[in-house]
């Protein structure tokens, strides 16, 4: 092997790289910035969490110990079936049931970290009385008592994939038809911008639905996650996400000239859905200034609704529309700043 043959290929990849600015900007501030979000979010601090409290009399300490956490909004509830109700919804991560005769926790063990949470507090709180508390402590789930981690994840994972390959099969798919000139030769032709991009979002979308229930048999069959809702519906959530995905990839298409550049997006848009997205660990465990980034991504909305399908056995009527209405802005938004650049182009 001749080194000097060798340094003179490194030095002329040094030198493209040189003129590739965004790439030089990705390799240097991509990392710093994605080292921090990892290390906030896995910093494990919990704040945000919904508890219910039903007081049915006695305890005081357990009440003022829980009150007084700062991480904690409590929500007074008349009533246990409210407490239960409002959990089973997701409106509160879990509730406490304070009587003389016994404290009952009831948790949605769909967030075993958020379930852990309250678990340690209500235990804590009760070993601050003084004497020691007498009455027992009972769990009950109101979702998940037999749950695994790996049920919790398998879900946000199935929209992660779809997501994933739906983003940067789009974007590389419309690079390679621009370099190929054949994306220049359907903006000549009658066809509109709105056209071109539903007609490959269309195209696309069949492959989606093929690689959505591909992913599916897998987590279902192979990790054994649970499916108590309507495969229909997880589908259409699926499909949503991935039509949104593919809307994304080809707006982000346009601002990039090869398959090289196209990888350089995923640490901008893939990763940080990844880790603010609650896929492996709670929305409630990242930062709060951070947090509110966590509320634009799509990947939020589909993982709540997904773990809502499989987990819960939710339908459209319960309370995942808000999640389906966020993926259809998603979608919305992605689509119209798709047309626009493409118009942009072709004018």
């Amino acid at each position: 092997m001749n080194i000097r043959r060798v340094c003179v290929v490194a030095l002329r990849v040094v030198r493209q790289l040189k003129r590739d600015r965004r790439t030089i900007g990705l390799i240097t501030f991509a990392p710093i910035v994605l080292m921090m979000l990892f290390g906030y979010a896995l910093s494990g601090e919990m704040s945000g969490i919904q508890l219910g409290i039903v007081d049915l009399g006695g305890h005081p300490a357990l009440r003022s110990h829980l009150e007084g956490m700062k991480d904690f909004t409590i929500l007074y509830l008349g009533s246990e079936s409210d407490a239960e109700r409002l959990v089973s919804e997701g409106r509160l991560n879990g509730a406490v049931v304070i009587s003389p005769a016994e404290i009952q926790l009831l948790l949605d063990a769909t967030s075993p970290q958020i379930a852990n949470a309250v678990r340690s507090a209500v235990l804590a709180g009760a070993r601050s009385e003084v004497p020691q508390i007498n009455a027992p402590i009972v769990e009950r789930y109101v979702y998940g008592y037999d749950m695994e981690m790996t049920d919790t994840i398998g879900p946000a994972i199935l929209g992660l994939v779809v997501f994933f390959f739906t983003f940067i099969n789009a974007a590389v798919a419309f690079v390679r038809e621009r370099s190929q000139g054949t994306l220049e030769k359907f903006m000549v032709s009658p066809l509109s911008s709105m056209e071109i991009v539903s007609g490959y979002i269309l195209g696309f979308s069949l492959f989606t639905l093929l690689q959505s229930t591909t992913t599916l048999l897998v987590v279902i069959f192979v990790f054994g996650v649970p499916l108590k809702g309507s495969p229909m519906l997880l589908l259409s959530i699926v499909i949503l996400l991935g039509a949104g995905a593919l809307a994304l990839g080809t707006f982000f298409s346009n601002f990039a000239r090869s398959e090289f550049q196209v990888v350089q997006f995923i640490p901008m848009v893939v990763i940080p859905q990844i880790i603010l997205s609650g896929v492996w660990w709670p929305i409630q465990s990242i930062p709060d200034f951070v947090r509110p980034v966590s509320y634009i991504l799509p990947l939020t909305y589909a993982t709540n609704a997904l773990r809502a399908v499989m987990l819960k056995g939710s339908t459209l009527g319960d309370v995942i529309y808000p999640d389906i209405t966020a993926l259809v802005v998603f979608f919305a938004l992605s689509f119209a700043a798709a047309i626009l650049v493409m118009h942009r182009e072709v004018a």
